[in-house]
């Protein structure tokens, strides 16, 4: 049966899309590749640097919490590292040293800033996946989500732990962004 005038223009429709996205995706592939191996070096930091706050903190129940971060955290390692090598990127040699804290308060707050920016440097590799690859993209909301999550509980501790650093609003789903907002602070 010959060829409809519809299934043409359906499939030059179909090959004009496939050339311009063959043409767009390499380059999204590539700046995504290295926003991946970015966030891959950034939550090896974080992880380093958890490891060595584990062991400063004075209360068991901090250590048990921010223990349990550490491994969300190597579980993100993980997930940037296959993800990277799906993409054909390759993963980043690492050596970092920890930022040393004077006391264990200090490192809760080093700890919260790094939480903040992991957060924050996400935006542009998930709107670059978005585009890219949905699989991913979904990845890094959830990474995303966990650091946000992961802020909330280090500045829970520091409240904890300090209860004059920043006022601590025990109503449930109270966020850390909400206070610093009622104090008239940017999150």
């Amino acid at each position: 049966m010959p060829e409809s005038y519809i299934d043409r223009l359906k499939k030059a429709l179909h090959e004009g899309w496939k050339q311009f996205f063959d043409v767009l995706l390499p380059d999204d592939r590539q700046r995504l590749v290295e926003l991946l191996r970015a966030a891959y070096l950034e939550e090896v930091e974080d992880l380093t640097q958890f490891a060595q706050h584990i062991e400063r903190l004075p209360y068991p129940h901090f250590r048990e919490r921010l223990l349990r971060i550490a491994e969300e955290e190597r579980a993100h390692v993980m997930w940037l590292r296959e993800k990277l090598v799906a993409l054909g990127g390759e993963v980043p040699a690492v050596n970092v040293a920890p930022k040393p804290a004077k006391n264990a308060w200090e490192a809760l707050m080093m700890d919260l800033e790094e939480e903040k920016r992991s957060y924050e440097n996400l935006i542009e590799a998930l709107h670059i996946a978005e585009q890219a690859d949905p699989e991913i993209a979904e990845g890094l909301r959830r990474i995303r989500e966990e650091e946000r999550q992961h802020r909330e509980e280090i500045l829970d501790m520091l409240t904890k732990s300090d209860p004059y650093t920043l006022p601590h609003d025990s109503a449930p789903g109270a966020s850390w962004e909400g206070r610093l907002q009622r104090r008239g602070e940017q999150p």
